[in-house]
């Protein structure tokens, strides 16, 4: 279980901390409640200790997310939103979660999910599903990763109904100055929702969303390659 994960990832903090050798000191204790928040907004595990600074893809990307990290507040301010698009392992979601850990860290709340899960949740009868949906459109900063089409149902019914909430969600943090990140392997993004859905979500991303293409490897694949 992710909770168990969480604590023993923090257990060795303290067991590898040099400044304390094993005992517990003030450092690896505030990189361990860090990390509890980065593990309750839903940041993957593969992210808690990657520093962006590390990132070493697309340049004009790094950059761009470079400046977006020293100013959080101004993107916070702002209500700034994105729209990273690119190829599997580009970085994408390196990036926003780099973006969500600085927001973390500067007060704010965060939310990391992946489209499969929100259709997933947004289309049962869970009990939950009201609470999450608010989640959604009110935490401070939000992404919104994997966003393509073909996590949602064929079915005209499942099409209309996550359409419907996703136009609602989204138009209200965009109209509510709530920052929010979307990544996508798609091109094009403005067809992953259906019919009268896509017409809206593209039109409102034209007016909210900042879109930056990201270019470069799979890291993944290099990883693996550098590994044998």
């Amino acid at each position: 279980m992710i909770s168990s994960k969480l604590q023993r990832v923090k257990q060795k903090l303290v067991e590898q901390c040099t400044h304390c050798n094993g005992i517990s000191c003030n450092i690896c204790l505030s990189t361990g409640l860090r990390f509890s928040k980065y593990h309750d907004a839903g940041i993957p595990i593969d992210y808690w200790d990657k520093p962006w600074k590390d990132f070493s893809g697309d340049k004009n990307f790094k950059q761009i997310i470079s400046e977006k990290i020293k100013d959080i507040n101004n993107v916070y301010d702002n209500g700034e939103s994105y729209a990273f698009i690119g190829n599997l392992g580009v970085g994408k979601t390196f990036a926003c979660s780099a973006i969500l850990k600085t927001a973390i860290v500067n007060g704010y709340s965060a939310h990391y999910t992946n489209m499969a899960d929100v259709v997933t949740l947004l289309l049962s009868k869970s009990n939950d599903t009201s609470e999450y949906f608010k989640k959604l459109k009110e935490v401070d900063f939000l992404c919104l990763d994997e966003f393509d089409g073909r996590w949602i149902s064929s079915s005209e019914k499942s099409q209309m109904i996550f359409g419907s909430l996703m136009e609602n969600i989204l138009r209200s943090r965009f109209q509510n100055q709530l920052p929010t990140i979307i990544c996508s392997n798609s091109p094009d993004i403005d067809s992953v929702l259906s019919d009268d859905f896509s017409r809206t979500f593209s039109s409102l991303r034209s007016k909210y969303m900042k879109v930056f293409s990201v270019s470069g490897k799979d890291f993944r694949k290099a990883g693996k390659k550098n590994e044998s």
